[in-house]
């Protein structure tokens, strides 16, 4: 988790990144993009800022914690928003590429890091669909 965490800071740190990333995953993605229609994304990246530290800290939260990632879950479940469990790979995808492009130590061992790290988040907010 340490390579990721770092990585991520380098990475947030660049003002374009997060709307760089939203570019390559509707790119990959366009089903997404109808989610975010009448989103403000100033707001929406403050919020994704926030969700991928969640998965960086999922396996040490304490319990009066885990009800975020569950209401995380919850909200985009088939309940609210209906985000597909087909949309989280492409979602990672993007997020490792948008990584490569913007964290200059990126490495195919930081994006294993990644990958391991988000994996639990992943598979856990997929099953609560």
């Amino acid at each position: 988790m340490a390579l990721a965490t770092a990585s991520y800071e380098r990475c947030s740190a660049a003002p374009s990144f997060f709307r760089s990333f939203y570019n390559d995953f509707f790119a990959r993605c366009p089903e997404a993009e109808r989610h975010f229609a009448n989103t403000d994304f100033e707001h929406q990246v403050q919020l994704l800022r926030h969700a991928i530290r969640l998965p960086l800290r999922f396996p040490q939260l304490p319990r009066a914690e885990l009800s975020l990632v569950s209401r995380l879950a919850e909200h985009h479940s088939r309940r609210d928003l209906d985000i597909t469990p087909r949309l989280y790979p492409l979602f990672v995808d993007s997020l490792m590429a948008t990584m490569r492009h913007y964290d200059t130590e990126f490495t195919p061992t930081i994006e294993e890091a990644w990958r391991a790290t988000l994996g639990p988040g992943v598979v856990y907010t997929q099953g609560r669909y």
